[in-house]
């Protein structure tokens, strides 16, 4: 009976030996979760960053929230009251947003309108009573990196569902802004030095003989009859000159449409040859390994920290757990019949 019970003790032990590392591999991978959820959530910025921007008083208790980034001149007109005055906070209700899509409303009786609005220097034109003011707006990133005389005006194309495109020409060479039309959010952008979307990605997008003198924007036409149209960028101001020197223009070989399925990993048919199967396998993966194991002197710790990341520790727990119910009910009805028997 004793012994019994002996038994059971030191397999609960082993048990608890078993299940401490998956323990603390289970609490170090909900951590590591848990700190990435945050490093994304502040690479986000809170919601204040995306309506923020410079507060200026138009009258009629309103002020423009003026903006000029990635997606474009925005103006943010909000209640503010009659008493409002700089350094005020202005995150009050919104009565309206002009922006390149709606670039003209009225509030409170003031006709608004941001002029130039594809411009890297657009102003906000406020009229009463037939009297108009014009407030500057914040230069474009581009503007306030060349100066706004020497940033051509951006012209902008509709892609595929909600996305938009916005050339433009600076002195370091064509560059355009990928964004969400409806959204307004960026989603990439092209420059001269980084002229096309990584392959893969969901549209395709680029920019042709980006070192030329005349470059052009190629991109995807889903639906149309032709899968690609071509539009050349606006051309620099007069008096301003390219930081860089034109290379010559290479023929412009068609893109590869967006992938519909993902490559197929079944192997090659056996009529492929000899010299193709070399080549190809270097590339091969075996499916289903998720780590990569070096030869070598390290390769015992690799394959340690390989085993690591599978289910084997839980499976071995678990049947130590079973052995322990196991053994306590043999103990228990053992001494029942020992009882019995006296």
């Amino acid at each position: 009976m004793r012994t019994a019970l002996r038994t059971c003790l030191a397999t609960a032990v082993l048990a608890g030996a078993l299940l401490a590392p998956a323990a603390g591999t289970a609490y170090a991978a909900a951590t590591a979760t848990a700190t990435a959820g945050q490093a994304a959530a502040v690479a986000q910025g809170s919601p204040a960053d995306r309506f923020s921007g410079t507060p200026v008083h138009i009258g009629e208790g309103l002020v423009a929230v003026v903006r000029h980034e990635a997606e474009g001149p925005e103006a943010w007109i909000r209640a503010v009251g009659p008493d409002w005055k700089p350094g005020d906070n202005y995150m009050y209700r919104v009565l309206t947003v002009l922006d390149r899509m709606n670039p003209v409303d009225s509030a409170n009786g003031l006709r608004l309108e941001i002029t130039r609005p594809n411009s890297a220097a657009p102003l906000l034109t406020v009229t009463k009573a037939g009297v108009a003011t014009s407030f500057p707006m914040p230069l474009s990133e581009a503007g306030r990196t060349h100066g706004a005389e020497c940033v051509s005006a951006t012209k902008r194309l509709a892609l595929h569902g909600t996305l938009v495109a916005d050339l433009a020409t600076t002195p370091d060479g064509p560059q355009v802004q990928l964004v969400d039309g409806v959204t307004k959010q960026p989603y990439n952008r092209l420059t001269r030095t980084g002229p096309a979307l990584a392959k893969g990605d969901r549209t395709v997008a680029r920019i042709v003989n980006p070192g030329a003198a005349r470059p052009s924007f190629e991109y995807e036409t889903p639906g149309q009859a032709d899968p690609f149209g071509t539009a050349l960028f606006p051309e620099l101001p007069a008096g301003c000159a390219f930081t860089y020197a034109f290379q010559g223009e290479a023929p412009a070989a068609k893109p590869e449409a967006t992938p519909t399925a993902k490559p197929s990993a079944t192997a090659s048919s056996s009529s492929s040859s000899s010299s193709s199967s070399s080549a190809a396998a270097p590339t091969a993966r075996t499916v289903g390994q998720t780590s990569v194991v070096p030869a070598g002197g390290v390769a015992a710790g690799a394959e340690i920290a390989a085993e690591d990341t599978d289910d084997s520790t839980t499976a071995y727990a678990g049947a130590g757990l079973a052995a322990i119910v196991a053994g306590l009910g043999a103990a228990f009805v053992a001494r029942r019949r020992a009882r019995t028997r006296r």
